[in-house]
């Protein structure tokens, strides 16, 4: 189930590749836009409650976001270094929808270690729960209790998975050096 076969081929990342990578992910159009849409969404919902509405609401809500997905990155950072795991999608080289699809869903929770080896996504797992955690400590009462972290992370992954999608089937999405297509 886990093994990464039948995907596109790349240099390892160094160190400072899965920096240049993870602060990319963190300040870039998917970092910011990301942030936007989740403060956008919780001002749709009004969550949480007591942050009200209106633009100082709209920026709190932005802020949490954005720290969210700054404290993800930083954790994802430390775990893919000490654990040589590359943080990049790798694009199916098959040809099927199903395939294709497939290697979306398995890449969400496996990754491809800096040796070339298929493991499972510790650092991207981890990161999503542990900054999802982490979001709890800024958050008011109505929204900070750990079931409201574990959904943090879910939601996390499934954005992940969105990400993947995007990556696999439109490859101006990828890092250049995978952008050929399949």
């Amino acid at each position: 189930f886990g093994q990464l076969a039948n995907t596109m081929r790349a240099a390892p990342l160094s160190v400072v590749g899965k920096f240049q990578s993870d602060v990319i992910q963190t300040l870039g159009l998917r970092g910011l836009v990301g942030a936007a849409i989740g403060a956008s969404v919780g001002q749709g919902t009004n969550t949480p409650g007591e942050w009200r509405q209106g633009g100082d609401a709209f920026g709190k809500r932005f802020a949490s976001s954005f720290g969210g997905s700054l404290s993800r990155q930083t954790f994802s950072f430390v775990l893919e270094s000490a654990l040589h795991e590359d943080p990049r999608y790798f694009p199916s080289t098959e040809r099927t929808k199903k395939a294709r699809f497939w290697n979306v869903v398995k890449q969400t929770l496996f990754t491809r270690t800096d040796s070339g080896h298929s493991s499972f996504a510790y650092a991207t797992v981890i990161s999503a729960f542990g900054a999802g955690q982490l979001v709890n400590t800024w958050q008011p009462d109505s929204n900070n209790n750990i079931s409201d972290g574990i959904e943090r992370g879910f939601i996390t992954l499934g954005l992940d998975a969105a990400s993947n999608l995007m990556q696999e089937f439109i490859p101006k999405f990828r890092p250049r050096e995978l952008r050929r297509k399949p």
